[in-house]
């Protein structure tokens, strides 16, 4: 018996994790400059961030087609993969789980299930990590089935955006939201559980990274497993990295890596995400 896990790019597992585990990333569109690349694949996070202040129009995202997912779960199936977990980013942010739940329909030699992981980025990515170790493990389908339906309401994310600006460009926020926010210098914090959606808002942007720093010396102490994300804030990263280490010598190294441009579009460059699973 083998089981697989696919997810999608905006899982933002480190390249050295998905190494490790039976897992296959199936990347999205990112549309910048009247051109399409694959994230991950035919644009670097660094060259995206270069080129995301001097677009000449909005970067756009789009989902791969149903055909990238048929061939994928076509080529396990004859690679002697019995069983497809295919976990994937919020239907809330995109329909990827949707595309993907078309082309499974479609493949009749192996099972596989399609499943919303009710959250994005790194939060996304340790669903699938826990499914991947499982079924690198050994765990049978139904062990594995078990195991990310738990882990999805365990898992959380919590970011702060240094601007809304991204978001009312690619429609997220409408003219009159980014207008009351901008005004009022309001930065807002999205909490992120189980495919629901909260936001709390301070004050400036130093204020909102004391609060993120506040939350990951709340959680990182009880996790099962923490991580970072940034688009272009290493030495944030750097700073909590370093408050965790001085208070918590014996913690595991969190997870890091940098915000994929498939979600990048949408939160623009100063984004800093923490990500966590607890046992409760």
């Amino acid at each position: 018996m083998s089981i697989h896990i696919v997810t999608d790019s905006t899982c933002d597992l480190p390249p050295e994790i998905l190494q490790q585990y039976p897992i296959t990333v199936i990347p999205c569109y990112i549309n910048i400059n009247d051109k399409s690349y694959l994230d991950g694949v035919e644009i670097t996070r660094e060259e995206f961030y270069q080129r995301l202040p001097n677009a000449v129009n909005p970067p756009t995202t789009s989902a791969p087609g149903p055909g990238m997912f048929h061939d994928v779960y076509t080529t396990l199936a004859k690679q002697g993969v019995t069983t497809i977990f295919s976990i994937h980013i919020t239907k809330h942010f995109s329909n990827i789980c949707n595309v993907a739940g078309l082309a499974a329909e479609e493949i009749k030699t192996v099972p596989i299930h399609v499943i919303d992981s009710g959250n994005l980025s790194l939060a996304e990515g340790m669903i699938v990590l826990q499914a991947a170790r499982a079924a690198r493990d050994g765990a049978k389908p139904e062990q594995v089935m078990e195991i990310i339906q738990t882990t999805i309401k365990q898992a959380n994310a919590f970011a702060k955006l240094d601007t809304v600006d991204y978001l009312k460009r690619s429609g997220r926020l409408s003219t009159i939201q980014h207008g009351v926010i901008s005004l009022l210098d309001i930065k807002p914090i999205l909490k992120m559980n189980d495919g629901l959606a909260k936001m709390e808002v301070v004050r400036t942007k130093g204020k909102a990274f004391l609060r993120v720093l506040e939350k990951a010396k709340e959680i990182a102490p009880k996790a099962i497993l923490f991580g970072i994300t940034h688009a272009q804030m290493p030495g944030q990263v750097e700073e909590i990295l370093s408050m965790l280490k001085e208070q918590f010598p014996g913690l595991p190294v969190p997870l890091i890596s940098e915000v994929t441009p498939a979600l990048g579009t949408h939160l623009g460059p100063g984004a800093l995400c923490i990500s966590w699973i607890t046992q409760d």
